[in-house]
Parts: structure tokens; sequence; C-alpha cells
């Protein structure tokens, strides 16, 4: 009877355990788990949290677009298309994002087209086409 109660409880806790590691096993989850982190970052104006997605980049060019695109509010962010380049290593999407600048209140369009690729040893996705170029 106890050796039951003790096999349940580790197979529990075996499961439990586990679940994250399925997330190394499935990087397109780990992808749609960044895609939607970042997508709320632009969305809501957040550019320092949208940056920490970006590979490796100059960090004095990354101040200068953070600082740039504080002067914007991002009013809504849709993907328009999604592809994978190469299965569970890039993928490439075309995202419309709308945006004012604070000064002067007119809402503008443009469409960001990014291409993400998955780090396998940091099992992490990074953006490779940098920040959205709000004008």
């Amino acid at each position: 009877m106890h050796r039951r109660i003790i096999v349940s409880v580790l197979l529990i806790g075996l499961v439990v355990a586990c679940n994250p590691i399925e997330k190394f096993r499935d990087p397109m989850k780990a992808f749609n788990d960044a895609n939607r982190a970042y997508r709320q970052a632009i969305s809501w104006s957040e550019f320092v949290v949208a940056a920490t997605f970006l590979k490796e980049e100059d960090e004095e060019k990354k101040e200068e677009q953070i600082e740039h695109l504080n002067k914007y509010k991002v009013t809504a962010y849709e993907l328009r298309t999604f592809t994978v380049v190469e299965e569970d290593v890039r993928v490439r999407q075309v995202v419309k994002i709308s945006y004012f600048k604070t000064d002067d209140m007119v809402v503008k369009s443009m469409a960001d087209d990014q291409l993400w690729e998955y780090e396998p040893e940091q099992h992490t996705w990074q953006l490779l086409t940098g920040l959205p170029e709000l004008k």
C-alpha cells in the first residue's frame, strides 16, 4: 500500500519535472512563447523588453533605437504572414504595426518583416531583423 503511494508520488513528480523539458524538445512551442512575449512588449511600447529578443547586437546602436522608439506609441500589432523557413530553426513573419508619434498623434502603419532564428544551445528564439523602424 505504501509502496503504491510512493510510486504514485514519484510518477507525478516525474511528470511535473519533465514538463519544462518539453519546451526544449519542441522549438516551435518555444517560438510561440517568445513571439507572444515580443508581441506584447511591442504592443505596450515596451521597447527595452522587446530588445531582449534581438540577436547579439551593438549595445550603443540598440540604445539609440530604443531612445528613438520611445517617442512612439503602438496602437496595434497584427500578424499578416507566417512561414517556417527551416523546420525548428528559422521562421519569417510579417506583421502590421500601427503607431503614432507622441507629439503629433497621427496614426500610421508599417509592415515589419521579421526573421527569427532558434538558438539550440540556449533554447531560445532570437530576432535577427532588429526592432521595427517607426518613422
